[in-house]
């Protein structure tokens, strides 16, 4: 019992370290910032604990994107996160429990994994490493910078756990059919993107035992079935509506949410694996440089990186321990998750060759699989590369430095001829120096963020159900996005509803509209504003009568209430000059934030 509670202390200490001294309920600051996918991720934290509370359907919102709305589902919406967490929420805030949620992904993960991995590795600082290696590995620590549902992470280890009792130790398998099912729902709340690449990885490695072992999946096909169809019938039952809400819902989104030609851009090379770039604190200024210029200007989903000394360790292991079947398996399943981590075909460096076709030209393809983005595949990468760590290790320790008699008795010829415990020996020694070079650069840093007082204070102009026209406006173009006003609402508890959204958006045909597509076809008011913030990509509306009127027929339409502009850092005076012809009135200062509240009676009058 001693060493678990000390391994599930070191991962919470090691947890909290990562966000510094910022509490794990704060609700003033935000890690890295209060912008971007961050403060979508605070909304979609909100929503679920506020459809709660009033009755309200916790996977779709009309609350934004008015007067349509959007399915959480379609979206990286994690609704189990913000259903589990809506006390948090509640009580401090929801941008406090999006910083608990990032906290505990990383503990909650490192500590399914180190207790998934005791049921192969006995020796239990082999199985520590493991879960350090999983719940903190470059996937985990770029991801924790914006995206909760790819942080949080304990259900991958259990989902492989428990086919290992049902498919390979064949126990209990209706009871562990059931539970496999009730934890897949459970992924499916949070990421329908992890789920889709554990789908793949199972049917692959399901393909792969049947192969090499097809005279005892004969042998055995009732038990398959009868576990595998208890989760399946467990599944259908927990997972149905969700399910139908993901794909039939109101305001889902039918085919990829990330078009193909977006997703292609996140590949990742064959020196990725070796070059560390800035989500790590060790390597030389060379190797930092080689690393970020593969990385791009996106270190965050450019995560495989594993080093020198961890793929020493790990060839040491897979051909040390090459004919034990759970070495070979996870073995394979790393090398081929890796593989799809490189895209659609090969690049050398920033060097494309297209003739080369790899894996994930066919899984980009296939409907609900194309929700993996490839790179993010290194996440089964590091939980393959992490049980083979851990066996490994184990069994490295167990045959050489535990075991009675040996000695250096042998000149060392070489990790396959030394002694058993010299073998022991350099297995761990290379296996801490690999960890240590995955030493992430932390702690975060965070910023402190507040909320415009019109949107919270007594005496505002805005009324509780009033529709919010807000500049910045909530959309996101190519590079560039603005979710404060999300942000925004979602502190406010969600007292207003709002026009826009940077999300999957569903448009007619249910295919998906992002950023500035969102209002279809364009309109001069989202001309307007787009252009103002990005300068692109539409030239500025002209002034004049014709322009006035479009922006009074949009604002009727949409039935806004309020218009808020609130400085902050982005043009305000020419979006304050055209609103300001087309009510035929300036407006209002409110603390700090100009404001025409009544737009709807404004209308009316003229």
């Amino acid at each position: 019992m001693a060493p678990h509670v000390l391994v599930v202390v070191v991962y919470c200490v090691l947890a909290g370290f990562a966000f510094g001294v910022v509490s794990p309920v704060s609700n003033t600051f935000l890690p890295p910032c209060a912008c971007s996918d961050v403060a979508l991720q605070t909304w979609f934290q909100a929503w679920p604990a506020h459809a709660i509370a009033h009755g309200l359907n916790p996977f779709i919102s009309t609350a934004v994107n008015y007067p349509h709305g959007v399915n959480l589902m379609s979206n990286t919406g994690a609704p189990l996160l913000g259903i589990a967490f809506a006390p948090v929420t509640w009580i401090f805030g929801p941008a406090a429990a999006l910083n608990l949620v990032m906290r505990l992904g990383f503990a909650l993960s490192a500590i399914a994994m180190y207790f998934v991995l005791r049921r192969w590795a006995r020796w239990w600082p082999a199985a520590f490493a493991g879960g350090l290696l999983y719940g903190f590995s470059p996937f985990v620590v770029g991801q924790a910078q914006a995206h909760d549902f790819l942080t949080f992470l304990p259900f991958p280890p259990l989902i492989l756990a428990l086919l290992d009792e049902v498919v390979v130790r064949r126990r209990h398998l209706v009871r562990n059919g059931v539970l496999l099912g009730v934890v897949v729902v459970a992924q499916l709340l949070v990421s329908p993107e992890v789920l889709s690449m554990c789908a793949v990885a199972v049917f692959c490695g399901l393909v792969v035992l049947v192969a090499r072992h097809p005279s005892m999946a004969r042998q055995h096909v009732r038990e398959l079935v009868l576990g595998l169809g208890a989760a399946a019938v467990s599944f259908v039952v927990l997972g149905a509506y969700p399910l139908w809400v993901y794909l039939k819902g109101p305001f889902h989104v039918s085919g990829p949410q990330h078009p193909i030609d977006v997703i292609e851009d996140y590949h990742t090379t064959l020196e990725s694996l070796i070059f560390p770039n800035s989500l790590e604190r060790f390597g030389t200024a060379g190797m930092f440089a080689r690393g970020n210029s593969l990385a791009g200007v996106n270190a965050v989903e450019h995560a495989v990186y594993l080093g020198v000394p961890l793929i020493c360790i790990l060839v040491l292991i897979a051909v040390r321990y090459r004919r034990a079947g759970i070495v070979q398996f996870f073995s394979l399943v790393a090398l081929g998750s890796w593989v799809v981590t490189l895209g659609p075909f090969l690049y050398v460096g920033k060097t494309p060759h297209p003739n080369l076709r790899l894996p994930y030209d066919l899984l980009k393809h296939i409907p609900l699989i194309n929700a993996g983005i490839d790179v993010r595949y290194s996440l089964i990468m590091y939980l393959a590369v992490a049980v083979v760590l851990a066996v490994g290790l184990d069994r490295l320790v167990a045959e050489g430095l535990f075991a009675p008699g040996e000695g250096w008795r042998r000149r060392l010829g070489g990790p396959w001829t030394a002694t058993p415990r010299a073998r022991a020996g350099l297995g761990v020694a290379l296996a801490v120096v690999g960890l240590v070079l995955l030493v992430p650069s932390l702690p975060y840093a965070s910023t402190a963020f507040g909320v415009p007082s019109i949107f919270t204070a007594t005496g505002s102009p805005i009324s509780s159900g009033d529709v919010v026209l807000s500049y910045p406006l909530p959309v996101g173009y190519e590079n560039y996005s603005n979710d404060q006003a999300l942000l925004w609402q979602a502190e406010a508890g969600m007292r207003f509803n709002l026009i826009g959204f940077r999300g999957a958006v569903a448009g007619p045909d249910h295919r998906p509209l992002t950023g500035a597509r969102v209002w279809l076809p364009p309109t001069t008011v989202e001309a307007l504003l787009v252009w103002s913030l990005y300068g692109e990509p539409y030239p500025p509306p002209a002034y004049g009568p014709a322009t006035s009127q479009m922006i009074r027929t949009f604002l009727a339409r949409y039935h806004v209430d309020d218009i808020t502009i609130v400085p902050s850092g982005v043009p305000t005076d020419q979006v304050v000059s055209y609103f300001t012809a087309a009510l035929d009135r300036p407006p209002a200062d409110f603390q700090g934030t100009y404001v025409w509240s009544g737009v709807q009676q404004m209308l009316a009058g003229k």
